[in-house]
Formats: C-alpha cells, sequence, structure tokens
C-alpha cells in the first residue's frame, strides 16, 4: 500500500494567538451561492404614461428578466391571452344620404298635413256646395237614320243654379256629349259641342243653351249598332237620348280662390217624342228634369 504524504503524518506546529499560518492564507474562498438572483436591472420610465412602474419577474423563474406594466401592479391573468379570441363588434356607420331622405319624406309629410289642415278650415269657413244642373227643355230636328250618314240636331237648355253664400261660380268650360241610351262606351257618341262659359253669382241661377249636330266633318261616326238600334226604336215613334256634360268650374271670393274643379253631369233619359213621320221631336217637361252631377 503506498504510504501516506510526509506532510499529512507529521503534527502541526502550534500557533500562537495572532499569528496566521501559509495554509491559512492560501485557502481558496467558498463559491458563490446559486440561489441569489443576479441584481435586477432597472429601465427608466417612458414618458408620457404617469404611473409606470416595474413588475417582479414570473415567478418560478428567478432569473427573468423584468416586465414593465403601464399600471402600478400586472394586469390579470386574461391579459395574457385566452383560448378564445376577442370578438370585435364593428361599427355601424349610418350613410350620409339616409338624412337626406328622411328629411325630404318629413318634409312631404308636413306639406299634406298642411293641406288637409287648409282644406279643412276652407271647408269649415265657407261651406262649398256643388252647383245643380237641370234640363229645361231638349229637343230633336232633320232627325235622319235611313240615310247612308246619321245626321241630327239637338238643342238642349239647361239651367246652372250656385248653392253658395259666400262663393262665386266660373264656369270655364261645358262640354256636352249627346248619347243613344244603349249606348255602352264613352266613345259612342253622337254628337259634341262646348257651351259658352258662364259666370254664376251667389244664390243665383243661370240659364245656359246650345246646338249639337251629327253628321258633320268635325263629328265622329256613328257606330252602325248605334244606328240599328236607333232606326228600330224610331219606328215606335220615340227615341231615347243621354246628355253627359263635362264641366270645369272654379269657385271664388274676395281675396282667395279654389284651384279648378272638375265635374260629371249626367241628364238621362230624355225621351223625345217625334211628330209623325217627320225628323223632328221634342221632350215633353212639365217641369225641369233634375241631373245627377258627380264630382
Amino acid at each position: 500500500m503506498p504510504s501516506p504524504p510526509e506532510e499529512e503524518t507529521q503534527p502541526k506546529p502550534d500557533t500562537g494567538p495572532g499569528q496566521t499560518s501559509e495554509r491559512d492564507t492560501n485557502q481558496p474562498q467558498p463559491p458563490p451561492s446559486q440561489s441569489q438572483p443576479p441584481p435586477p436591472q432597472t429601465y427608466p420610465p417612458v414618458m408620457g404614461y404617469p404611473g409606470y412602474h416595474q413588475a417582479p419577474p414570473y415567478p418560478n423563474y428567478p432569473n427573468a428578466p423584468y416586465q414593465q406594466y403601464p399600471y402600478a401592479q400586472a394586469p390579470p391573468a386574461s391579459y395574457y391571452g385566452s383560448s378564445y379570441p376577442a370578438q370585435q363588434n364593428p361599427v355601424y356607420q349610418r350613410p350620409a344620404s339616409s338624412g337626406f331622405v328622411r328629411g325630404i319624406f318629413t318634409g312631404l309629410i308636413v306639406i299634406v298635413v298642411l293641406l288637409c289642415i287648409s282644406t279643412t278650415i276652407t271647408w269649415l269657413i265657407f261651406r262649398p256646395q256643388i252647383p245643380l244642373f237641370s234640363v229645361n227643355n231638349f229637343s230633336v230636328s232633320n232627325f235622319n237614320v235611313t240615310g247612308p250618314v246619321f245626321s241630327a240636331q239637338w238643342t238642349a237648355n239647361l239651367t246652372i243654379e250656385n248653392q253658395n253664400t259666400k262663393l262665386k261660380g266660373y264656369f270655364d268650360r261645358i262640354q256636352g256629349l249627346i248619347y243613344h241610351q244603349n249606348a255602352v262606351g264613352e266613345d259612342d257618341f253622337l254628337a259634341t259641342a262646348f257651351f259658352p262659359p258662364v259666370f254664376v253669382e251667389t244664390k243665383k241661377s243661370v240659364v245656359i243653351g246650345e246646338t249639337l249636330t251629327a253628321g258633320d266633318k268635325e263629328q265622329p261616326k256613328v257606330p252602325s249598332w248605334v244606328g240599328e238600334e236607333m232606326k228600330k226604336e224610331r219606328e215606335t215613334g220615340t227615341v231615347t237620348f243621354n246628355l253627359r256634360m263635362a264641366v270645369w268650374v272654379t269657385f271664388k271670393t274676395d281675396g282667395w280662390a279654389a284651384r279648378e274643379r272638375g265635374l260629371k253631369v249626367f241628364c238621362g233619359k230624355l225621351k223625345v217624342g217625334f211628330e209623325g213621320n217627320s225628323g223632328n221631336g221634342a221632350v215633353l217637361l212639365p217641369k225641369p228634369l233634375p241631373c245627377v252631377v258627380y264630382v
């Protein structure tokens, strides 16, 4: 077996107090402890963010660098992320044109409301009444349904009565049309003409008259079936006609005038009795025959 070194077998010399041996001076220093972390590094705060503090390192990671947060304490755990991405709600921006359209729609509603109010006030103040029409006499001359071209002349006299107490009537246009009683369409009239325009004072009446002629170049051609119907009826000694009128009237008063209004007047069952085989006849009316007025 090898012998131990001499140094270890020899006794150590005594050293007195205050004396140190060479072994003591040359003894190595113990290594630094691994449990102490290195000193933390400080960073200057970011300018412009008040309350900017440093947070301690992550737990269980002593050597991790210091983290900086804009608040005095670390944010909650959800700050570091979650298993589901955050949902961003889109902000709906209303188009600029919607306000313009809404303004136009509101303006139209206001105009309609004002017109309704104005009409109601006008009706309550003036209380406009529809004029009355009645036939005084109705006659036919030169009535001929046997020739190649139908011809006849009708003379109509009517009375227009204004029932209003505050409104005057201006009858600008009055168009008369003669129909056979069996006519169906509006275009099946026998003759047409315009009555002269008239002015009717309040609570007054006016008589108008006009002659309507069939067979002229300006008049429409009478349908053949209408001619056959009148020919058959003429053999009985009477033929019944209808008088229709399209009337345009304006009611006025001092400082106010209503818009022009259209009226439809129907004077029906004008039964003309002929004298023998002649083409002349008239309606025997003991009193004026009232007509129906449509607004």
